[in-house]
């Protein structure tokens, strides 16, 4: 399955350009900074950026281990311990994004990142995920017409 095909986002807004790893527990994907990404500022990726890498890992993840098109949805609740180590990445930069799952239930997901760039750490987070199922949508749905 193509990268494109599992993030919902339009094309010049999918960071990710390739899985490296993927388990029950880990993931791992490769982003390559564009000229023509959408986050450069005067030439330069602002680090704070690799957040959205990250939460793009997990969609991948959740796309790669759910076939059905209804856990493609997502929202990204907040983050934690978000490390800045390097302000800013370079065009060309190749970015190794590894991600650890340490909680997934009904949805919810507490998540281990790291932005890496030829072995150096760049960016760190935990980042908090709610990735519900058609049924929760529904129930969403529901409540809010009541």
């Amino acid at each position: 399955m193509h990268i494109k095909e599992l993030i919902p986002h339009s094309d010049v807004m999918v960071l990710i350009d390739d899985v490296i790893e993927k388990t029950d527990q880990f993931i791992s994907v490769k982003t390559i900074i564009k000229d023509d990404n959408p986050f450069l500022q005067d030439g330069k990726f602002p680090a704070f950026n690799t957040l959205e890498i990250m939460a793009q890992s997990l969609v991948v993840y959740r796309g790669l281990n759910d076939n059905s098109s209804n856990n493609r949805l997502g929202f990204l609740l907040g983050s934690r311990k978000f490390k800045i180590y390097k302000p800013y990445l370079s065009i060309k930069d190749e970015l190794i994004t590894k991600t650890h799952i340490s909680e997934d239930f009904d949805g919810m997901g507490v998540y281990q990142s790291a932005v890496y760039v030829k072995d150096i750490m760049v960016a760190s987070a935990n980042i908090s995920v709610f990735n519900p199922s058609q049924e929760q949508i529904d129930k969403i749905i529901k409540a809010s017409n009541e």
